[in-house]
């Protein structure tokens, strides 16, 4: 018997769940899943392209499995969202409270236009749309 991946989900351990929820659904993310259902969010689910990104408290995370996760520390990960308009995507992140890190830029071969920002809770989030030749 084989196994395979049914469903691809990308969890981001964050201090601010709340933050990160209003961010990423202010980008156009729909939410897919909260627990608990009612009260402070552990842990909530927003759907891309057919992905799950979840965004889980780190406190509660370290509190009921001792993962050790520190959202604090420098990020050595990045969220890719693949899009049709990159300064779109980058002007609405900043109005969603993002801080820039690279404005958008074409790459030197001219292939992609993409520009990275953090997420309110400091993950790195690069957009990047293929130009059409």
């Amino acid at each position: 018997m084989t196994t395979s991946a049914t469903q691809v989900q990308i969890n981001l351990f964050c201090a601010d769940v709340d933050a990160c929820l209003t961010f990423y659904t202010r980008l156009g993310l729909v939410e897919a899943f909260r627990a608990p259902t009612t009260g402070p969010i552990e842990h909530v689910e927003v759907e891309a392209a057919g992905f799950r990104i979840g965004l889980t408290s780190a406190q509660v995370a370290n509190a009921l499995v001792g993962l050790g996760v520190d959202p604090d520390s420098s990020p050595s990960t990045e969220l890719v969202l693949w899009c049709e308009d990159t300064d779109a995507f980058y002007d609405r992140a900043m109005a969603a409270g993002a801080t820039s890190v690279v404005a958008p830029m074409d790459s030197p071969d001219g292939r992609l236009h993409f520009a990275w920002v953090c997420d309110p809770d400091g993950h790195l989030v690069k957009f990047v749309q293929k130009r059409r030749r």
